[in-house]
């Protein structure tokens, strides 16, 4: 099984990585970032509306009560929505554009389902995160050049600073285990269906439930010790996001993030099982709308 996993994945990875399209979007996304951003502080600029608008937004927390840090959690908090919006859609047109072919019949033959599957979802992440280098490479060396153009040293008290570190860290453990969860449920709902129009309805409440996790999350900057924190910490629907945010803002206590981090890994493993039994029985189906009571047989098959 391993060395067929491999092989999917290597071939996966390298069509992907080969495909024109991929290098038109690694460096036409963030010069149209850049373009967007000048021309909205222009706009910002020269309008009194949006700088009330923005003003408004940001009288939020008190400059005592937002810290470096809990600004950097914020950010990290966006990273695995936009993530698992781009990388999950993508995950859910691959195989769906791979069902409406007949080579998957040929390949169902030789390779369960499940392998299939996990195929997918590592070669799509592996994809996106070698994009995300790129884009961080990027960013990298034009901040270094603005800094020794506009004659600033490096701030290596601040890049130096283990606490920094800490939050990458926290922030990368629970986006793979968010990316397996959600990535997983798109794999399923894709294999579920070989038209452009049927359950759409899935995908729009797994991206209700990113968009809910991302205003949770932002919600426990400044209430992590809360209730509602505490039992979205270990829903897997919202975890990744809102322990993110607490975790790499130092405001959740270290067993709260650690159990946290061992749930969610936990439920994006049953969430591969489940997932799995979905897609091993519904890629090779057609033309068949797939519903919760045909969802519920496939969960009850081994």
């Amino acid at each position: 099984m391993k060395s067929k996993l491999r092989i999917i994945i290597a071939n996966e990875v390298k069509t992907d990585v080969m495909a024109k399209s991929f290098w038109i979007t690694t460096f036409l996304i963030p010069v149209l970032l850049a373009v967007f951003g000048i021309c909205v502080g222009f706009l910002m600029a020269d309008s009194d509306s949006l700088m009330k608008m923005s003003e408004g937004m940001n009288a939020g927390p008190s400059a005592d009560e937002m810290t470096p840090l809990k600004a950097l959690a914020m950010m990290l908090g966006i990273f695995p929505v936009i993530f698992l919006m781009i990388y999950g859609a993508m995950v859910f047109n691959k195989v769906k554009t791979e069902k409406g072919n007949r080579i998957v019949e040929i390949l169902a033959t030789c390779v369960d389902g499940r392998t299939m599957m996990l195929a997918k979802i590592i070669s799509v992440g592996i994809v996106g995160l070698f994009q995300l280098l790129i884009w961080m490479a990027m960013i990298v060396v034009f901040a270094v050049l603005l800094m020794l153009v506009s004659g600033h040293g490096l701030p290596w008290n601040y890049l130096l600073n283990p606490t920094l570190w800490m939050a990458f860290v926290w922030s990368f453990l629970y986006f793979i285990g968010g990316y397996i969860f959600y990535a997983s449920l798109f794999a399923a709902v894709g294999a579920m269906t070989d038209k452009n129009n049927e359950n759409q309805g899935y995908v729009t409440l797994l991206t209700m439930l990113l968009l809910a996790s991302f205003y949770i999350g932002e919600y426990a900057v400044d209430h992590a010790g809360g209730g509602l924190a505490m039992a979205c910490s270990f829903i897997p629907f919202t975890a990744p996001t809102l322990l993110t945010v607490i975790s790499a803002s130092k405001e959740a206590p270290l067993w709260l993030s650690l159990c946290g981090l061992a749930s969610l890994f936990l439920f994006a493993g049953g969430a591969v099982v489940l997932s799995g039994k979905i897609y091993t029985s519904s890629i090779l189906l057609r033309g068949k709308k797939i519903g919760l009571r045909e969802i519920g047989t496939m969960l009850k098959t081994r």
